[in-house]
């Protein structure tokens, strides 16, 4: 058998924070009916730390998960659009944090492809030979570009991180083909000027100019072209077909995207992981979440054929197809926790609203 890098850790890391569609409808003329129509999100989460922080206890539990120590570690990949600052990177900051002393450390942004690309790039490192064992975190703290009145956009994104740990395989288990793909002449569709999330949205900064960019139609359309034909593709160089898949773990873009997407697919709702209706859009972070809750759900089995997929800003897509290993109980547990906060959702948002109160001074105002 061939060298392969196969998933034997994973975690997540899910803020405490709530923000329910109850309470976006005191911040902006809309409902939850409206919202779990078009999106199929009933609340997402909100962090009260830094991206480097949630990044941190995920990648602990992956650790622990997974049985290793993190001195076996020789390298960490943070896929993140949300740094909250630009040098040193998350990675390095928490190749630090956790005494990963032995490993290199780099941030990658594909936005929310980022943990596809962030596996591309993590199984041809082991299957080259130049690594073994890889931890790869997807994080974002996505509130803090959110213009907590424009319902277009707000509704979608929550906060948080998960990870996996990487190892060599010569089993049969691990990735098996990747498909990566872009069109940077799409990048317009969605767009966040603002660099760093550390701290709250700043006064030199132009509200109209500094919020969230996002055509809803376009990226509709873009992301279901995108990962049907993604998912298509790495199926093929994997020499698989639709029929072979046990489970399909989608970027959680939207409950009708990845509908759509899966139909096209031929894969039905059974062979598909969804948990977007409590956590929201969380980018990079989605699909490492969504595996350590299919895990958890006992969705995953031992040499189950499981797809990954996304897409995201850039314009970027991507896929994964690998086999699962034997491993689908963690050897150990992590017990630490983030600290705790009395802040409520309206607390964390004040500065949100401040920030972009001037694009609403003449707004009606909300029901």
């Amino acid at each position: 058998m061939s060298r392969r890098a196969a998933i034997t850790g994973w975690g997540k890391c899910v803020p405490p924070v709530s923000l329910s569609n109850a309470d976006l409808e005191q911040l902006m003329d809309t409902s939850d009916e409206w919202i779990v129509e078009r999106t199929g999100i009933s609340n997402r989460q909100l962090s009260h730390v830094e991206t480097t922080d949630l990044a941190e206890l995920a990648a602990r539990r992956a650790l622990a998960c997974s049985g290793m120590n993190a001195e076996e570690i020789d390298l960490v990949v943070v896929a993140t659009c949300t740094p909250e600052i630009l040098c040193p990177s998350v990675a390095a900051m928490i190749q630090d944090r956790i005494g990963a002393t032995n490993a290199g450390a780099f941030d990658l942004n594909a936005a929310c492809s980022g943990f596809v690309y962030g596996t591309s790039v993590v199984a041809g490192m082991i299957e080259s030979g130049f690594v073994d064992n890889v931890l790869l975190v997807g994080a974002e703290k996505l509130h803090f570009a959110m213009d907590y009145r424009d319902r277009g956009t707000a509704i979608l994104f929550g906060d948080g991180a998960g990870a996996a740990v990487f190892e060599p395989s010569e089993d049969g288990a691990g990735v098996l083909a990747v498909d990566l793909g872009a069109d940077g002449g799409k990048g317009g569709t969605m767009l966040i000027r603002s660099m760093g999330s550390m701290g709250e949205p700043s006064p030199t900064n132009d509200p109209a100019i500094h919020r969230l960019h996002f055509e809803g139609q376009a990226v509709f359309k873009i992301a279901v072209q995108g990962i049907s034909a993604s998912a298509n593709r790495v199926l093929e160089l994997a020499g698989l077909t639709a029929d072979d898949v046990d489970l399909v773990v989608p970027h959680q873009a939207n409950a009708r995207i990845i509908d759509s997407a899966t139909r096209r697919l031929g894969i039905d709702k059974d062979r598909v992981f969804v948990n977007i209706g409590s956590l929201g859009n969380t980018a990079a972070a989605s699909i490492p979440m969504a595996i350590s809750d299919a895990l958890d759900a006992g969705r995953v089995s031992p040499g189950d054929t499981v797809v990954l997929t996304a897409f995201g800003g850039g314009v970027t897509w991507g896929s994964i197809a690998l086999t699962w290993g034997d491993r689908t109980e963690p050897a150990g547990v992590h017990e630490g926790e983030l600290p705790p906060t009395d802040m409520t959702c309206f607390d964390l948002l004040q500065d949100n609203l401040d920030f972009f109160a001037p694009l609403h001074a003449d707004d009606p105002p909300v029901p």
